[in-house]
């Protein structure tokens, strides 16, 4: 168990056990006594702090792994921008036609769009998913334009923008609800 599992783990552990003390006094009280309701009272509040920490749980649980997937699609994004500038400035002095700056420009676009991805804790892993799904249609942008690959696999990449955009406005529709 990682360190901030088992610290989690302690604090719902500790909360427990303090939820069963406040109801081991109210057992002991008689319920005609003055202090009965104020130890009631105590308890309802230990037993809420319980409930709302077991329900943030799963977020703190996740949290780690929310911060690694942030890194990976803030990197995967950012760098599939600088490869694409270089990939701009590289067609150019090889001296290839202005016309690859049609595939050029709007994949250089799309992947600044990519910047401003926040990273949930409920859908990281999908966010990671699409991040790295990016560099194949990346791949063949960088193929094609220094012409490794035929013209003709500029489909592929339309239906690979197409599959990452579809994927993208998923994820952001799931997080509206």
């Amino acid at each position: 168990m990682a360190a901030t599992e088992r610290e989690l783990h302690e604090k719902q552990q500790a909360l427990i056990r303090d939820l069963g003390e406040r109801h081991a006094q109210i057992e002991r009280l008689d319920h005609d006594a003055t202090s009965f309701d104020e130890q009631y009272e105590q308890l309802l509040a230990c037993g809420e702090q319980l409930l709302e920490f077991e329900r943030l749980l799963p977020a703190r649980l996740a949290e780690p792994r929310r911060r690694r997937t942030e890194k990976i699609v803030k990197w995967s994004w950012l760098g599939e921008s600088i490869v694409t500038v270089a990939l701009i400035v590289t067609v150019f002095l090889l001296g290839h036609t202005a016309w690859w700056l049609v595939l050029l420009i709007p994949h250089l676009l799309a992947t600044m769009l990519g910047w401003s991805v926040t990273v949930t804790a409920d859908r990281h892993k999908q966010q990671r998913a699409i991040a790295i799904g990016l560099h194949v249609p990346c791949l063949l942008v960088a193929l094609v334009s220094l012409g490794v690959l035929s013209g003709w696999w500029i489909t592929a990449i339309v239906i690979g923008w197409i599959a990452i955009g579809v994927a993208s406005e998923g994820n952001a529709q799931q997080e509206a609800r």
